[in-house]
């Protein structure tokens, strides 16, 4: 089925409580007035920003409308069911151990009428075969879309290409390491750009698929800040450090080899964030096919989104408080 409606009155957040992106999505979703949003994690000892009062915006210019209630569950079938029995739309962003429950949440969601679902992606694009044989993570997303397609709602899967934040880590998939200031080049076309997200961006995304404000073709968006290749990226980094940074050669085969050998000593995410290195460069996977003409909501500001996430990363910062940006 196709994307969303345009009459959105209530919105419920399946969420992992500790991932960075679910702070941007409801502040983005408190800025949608007259919308009731319900958020479901596991028991958690995390605080979520449920309120807007902090910010000193003029409420007759940029109201604050929406409610957002916290609700701590088992996800048993039961549970589900009752918390999402009249909402219209359901958003997971379900990361790690959290992941599994997504079939719990479609049986619950068609069962209690739920109209729209919007399953945890924000990344690679999940069609393409290359990418769910180097992660498993996909392998698992691409289940969940086989499942939504006899599910009778309405679904999109939302792919914003790598998380500008999250990518920028020392370990992260572009290479770069701003404490030692070094990069890591795997061999790929020197034209390539790839698709680069912020979580303020992706949040945005979200709610505008959510709230049918965008739309895309058949089942799936791809959207992104903007697109750059690495040498753009390390041009920009290198102006911010205000020094070149020691270049390193990687080995596709080597990375393969070396992830699998993590996975195998138990050392799971070290193994996927160096496989998913070899997604992101590797010209034989062809990741970045989906987003050629995709629209680049962040492109004028992008050297100067890079430059402060080059910056936090170099200063030992994890996330921190981007502000309403508003």
């Amino acid at each position: 089925m196709g994307s969303t409606g345009d009459s959105i009155r209530s919105v419920v957040v399946a969420a992992t409580p500790t991932e960075p992106l679910l702070a941007h999505l409801l502040h983005e979703l408190s800025h949608q007035p007259g919308i009731k949003v319900t958020v479901l994690t596991r028991k958690t000892t995390v605080s979520l920003p449920l309120s807007s009062g902090h910010h000193s915006h003029d409420s007759t210019n940029h109201p604050h409308d929406s409610e957002i209630l916290h609700i701590e569950t088992s996800f048993s079938a039961s549970e589900l069911q009752t918390h999402l029995r009249e909402n219209d739309t359901l958003i997971c962003y379900l990361t790690g151990s959290d992941l599994h429950l997504t079939a719990d949440l479609i049986d619950a969601a068609t069962a209690a009428g739920v109209k729209t679902f919007i399953p945890s992606e924000y990344g690679l694009d999940t069609s393409n075969p290359k990418v769910r044989e180097l992660l498993h993570p996909y392998r698992m997303r691409y289940d969940t879309q086989q499942k939504l397609k006899s599910s009778g709602m309405s679904w999109t899967a939302i792919y914003s290409g790598v998380v500008l934040e999250e990518a920028m880590k020392t370990d992260g998939v572009l290479g770069i390491d701003c404490l030692w200031a070094s990069v890591v080049v795997f061999p790929h076309d020197k034209d390539l750009k790839i698709a680069v997200s912020t979580y303020k961006d992706v949040a945005k995304s979200i709610v505008e698929v959510a709230t049918g404000r965008r739309k895309g073709e058949g089942n799936e968006v791809w959207t992104c800040s903007f697109q750059a290749s690495q040498d753009e990226l390390v041009e920009v980094v290198e102006k911010k450090l205000g020094k070149e940074l020691d270049r390193y050669e990687g080995l596709i085969e080597g990375a393969k080899k070396e992830a699998t050998e993590r996975m195998k000593r138990g050392y799971f995410d070290g193994g996927v964030a160096l496989m998913g290195r070899v997604a992101v460069w590797d010209d034989g996977v062809g990741a970045w096919k989906g987003w050629e003409g995709a629209s680049e909501t962040g492109r004028s500001g992008w050297r100067d989104e890079v430059g402060r996430v080059a910056l936090m990363v170099r200063h030992g910062e994890i996330g921190g408080d981007g502000g309403c940006g508003c």
